[in-house]
């Protein structure tokens, strides 16, 4: 919507044939391969009838996901066709209790109201794709005139399988410097395959077992922790450089050549299902020294859901500093296992 009022009006933004290809996945994969990209192995699931061909060209293990989503909604992983098949139909089921709520996919409760996403146009096709292995990143990237002005690599901890629930982050990137690069030049070359010249970009990548691939690009600053991330590493703040881009001011951040500090988040996944019962500790985190944030998601007396018995619920969102990424991570870990927020079965 942004990006065709700007187009309009004449006003700068982002080029609305470009913002289309990066929402749907399926574009996405047809960009890359045509800019001659690496490009896993895909194919769009229009109806149950087509799960068998899917299949034979995607083979397993591989990936289910809407081709529009967010927030690994409606994404697991399969290994075979039994489970392909189940997978499918709980996908199907879950994606038509999403809504759009203030303008982000979520799903449906009595706490999260709005507008039902098919209703709201959003595609909910499934997409199959080859299974990519290997380390995950987010590349933020800050592009003007053509070029990237800035880019910053982060490392995500291994995700909850089958759902991908994200599990932890850190800032800068623990990887070698050459797989970073070639992360970094990936993300870039990705971004300029899908036909935008300016703007600031979430990137996810992964360096794979055969080099690195792209997971997606979302044509806007990440959500979560990740302008404080970006924020408070390199001292590069999203916001302002999404407001030049906005205003068509160039954009040239000043990024020191070392971090300024490491940084490390998680949003803690609830182990087991059970009922929330303690969340004092949160409050007690706030005191110690280089935790920036300590937020409650839930609420005691709310239910809660573990992996087992499907998507787990987030109980809290932490954020630390360290004098590096390994320190904060450290740091994080040793927090989350003091079990901040209690479930009870």
């Amino acid at each position: 919507l942004a990006a065709r009022l700007a187009k309009a009006l004449g006003l700068p933004g982002l080029r609305p044939a470009a913002v289309d290809a990066a929402r749907n996945k399926h574009t996405t994969r047809a960009c890359l391969k045509l800019a001659g990209l690496p490009t896993p192995r895909n194919f769009l699931i229009t109806e149950e009838g087509k799960l068998q061909e899917a299949a034979q060209v995607v083979g397993f293990p591989a990936v289910l996901k809407p081709v529009s989503g967010a927030a690994s909604l409606g994404v697991k992983k399969v290994t075979n066709p039994m489970e392909m098949g189940r997978c499918y139909k709980e996908i199907v089921d879950e994606l038509s209790t999403l809504i759009v709520s203030s303008g982000a996919l979520v799903q449906g409760s009595p706490e999260n109201k709005g507008q039902n996403a098919k209703q709201s146009g959003v595609d909910l096709t499934v997409l199959m794709e080859q299974f990519l292995d290997g380390p995950e990143v987010d590349v933020d990237v800050v592009m003007s005139e053509g070029e990237h002005r800035y880019a910053c690599v982060s490392d995500n901890g291994p995700t909850l399988e089958p759902y991908f629930n994200e599990t932890w982050a850190c800032c800068p990137s623990l990887l070698p410097k050459d797989k970073q690069v070639a992360l970094r030049d990936l993300a870039v070359e990705c971004i300029k395959a899908l036909g935008f010249t300016s703007g600031v970009f979430h990137v996810e990548c992964k360096y794979t077992s055969h080099g690195p691939h792209l997971i997606e690009v979302n044509a806007r600053m990440g959500g979560g922790q990740v302008h404080e991330c970006n924020r408070l590493t390199w001292g590069v703040c999203l916001v302002e450089e999404t407001l030049n881009c906005a205003l068509g001011i160039p954009s040239r951040p000043l990024v020191p050549r070392e971090p300024v500090s490491g940084t490390a988040y998680c949003y803690v996944n609830a182990g087991k299902s059970g009922t929330v019962t303690d969340m004092s500790k949160l409050e007690d985190l706030l005191k110690r020294e280089n935790v920036v944030w300590a937020k409650p998601l839930t609420k005691v007396g709310a239910k809660a859901v573990g992996p087992a018995d499907g998507l787990p619920t987030w109980l809290c969102d932490l954020f630390v500093r360290g004098k590096t990424a390994k320190d904060a991570l450290d740091y994080l870990q040793a927090i989350e296992k003091e079990n901040p927020v209690v479930v009870a079965a």
